[in-house]
């Protein structure tokens, strides 16, 4: 009556396959435009269907998020350690040779 059912089901690797064209082509119409048109989006929602569609667009928004935030971060820590740099006092006796 119960069986045990294989964790990669031919249906969750077909999802994975979708989910990779769904994602490469949505990020070429964002390198195109800057942004995923809705032309795109919607022949991709009749495509796959919006569930698929909404949680890849989701996925990307939340990586774009998070590497702005890291690349803030960075910037912000190497003006410090240039401001740091820049404002220190030399002291004569080290110069002197």
């Amino acid at each position: 009556m119960f069986r045990r059912v294989d964790k990669t089901t031919t249906q969750r690797r077909q999802n994975i396959d979708n989910d990779e064209v769904i994602e490469t082509k949505i990020k070429k119409c964002q390198r195109e435009n800057g942004q995923c048109m809705v032309s795109t989006s919607r022949r991709l929602r009749k495509q796959f269907g919006d569930k698929q569609v909404d949680t890849i667009l989701r996925r990307l928004s939340q990586r774009r998020y998070r590497g702005n935030k890291y690349q803030e971060k960075e910037t912000n820590e190497i003006m410090n350690l240039l401001k740091g740099l820049t404002t220190k006092t030399v002291n004569p006796k080290q110069i002197s040779l």
